[in-house]
């Protein structure tokens, strides 16, 4: 064999190991590029998963402040009851009710009162300097608030007929009515109760899938 048949053998030999090693290469290459595709794949979806179980997680427990917000409102209609009861016995007593807060009813009506002080005067003072009209505003506000915070209140007392004649025939019923407001507390308590019992579990799912994502993530970077 020649030298020029020589020199081709090595070159064939050489161009033959190149694509040899270009094909592993480029096996590697797909093998790393699928390997990365099947883990951003089970990322998303645990991703997509772990956002699901967040939104039934925000969703159940807005439901559940929902049911609390409810039991807080029975809650304080059963104060709001025992206070009237509170100030019938200091009625029949003949005196005063000593170190009680005012009634809801007594509340609403001097916040009224103030209110349409205020309003008469902002309407009526023309010689009010600006900055104390916008005191009187910011003073308004604030107890146009309160008045509808206190309203509820006060319409659900009309719901109890009350005799003051016959002060021991009210302070019976008034006491039905606020075991019935302390009832459905409890009750609304309760069924809050369940949904935390609900919830409880999806926060270690959520935790888990958010793990997981992160895993899959970091293994798609690693193949990639």
């Amino acid at each position: 064999m020649d030298s020029d048949d020589a020199d081709s053998d090595d070159l064939r030999t050489r161009l033959h190991a190149m694509e040899s090693k270009l094909s592993r290469v480029r096996g590697q290459r797909d093998s790393h590029n699928e390997s990365a595709k099947r883990a951003a794949d089970q990322r998303n979806s645990a991703q997509n998963k772990r956002n699901e179980v967040q939104e039934n997680i925000t969703s159940m427990m807005d439901d559940q402040k929902k049911v609390r917000a409810q039991a807080k409102i029975h809650q304080a209609s059963r104060d709001e009851i025992q206070q009237s009861i509170r100030e019938i016995f200091s009625r029949r007593k003949g005196k005063r009710d000593q170190g009680q807060g005012k009634s809801a009813v007594i509340q609403l009506s001097e916040t009224v009162g103030e209110i349409d002080r205020i309003e008469d005067r902002i309407m009526t003072d023309g010689a009010l300097p600006l900055e104390k009209e916008n005191s009187l505003i910011k003073k308004l506000r604030s107890l146009i608030s309160r008045r509808d915070e206190l309203i509820p209140h006060v319409e659900h007392q009309r719901i109890v007929s009350i005799d003051l004649n016959d002060m021991d025939e009210s302070i019976q019923r008034l006491r039905a009515e606020a075991d019935n407001e302390h009832k459905l507390m409890l009750e609304q308590n309760s069924l809050a109760d369940e949904i935390w019992s609900e919830i409880k579990p999806m926060f270690e799912e959520r935790d888990f899938l958010r793990g997981e994502g992160d895993r899959l993530h970091a293994l798609f970077l690693e193949e990639r």
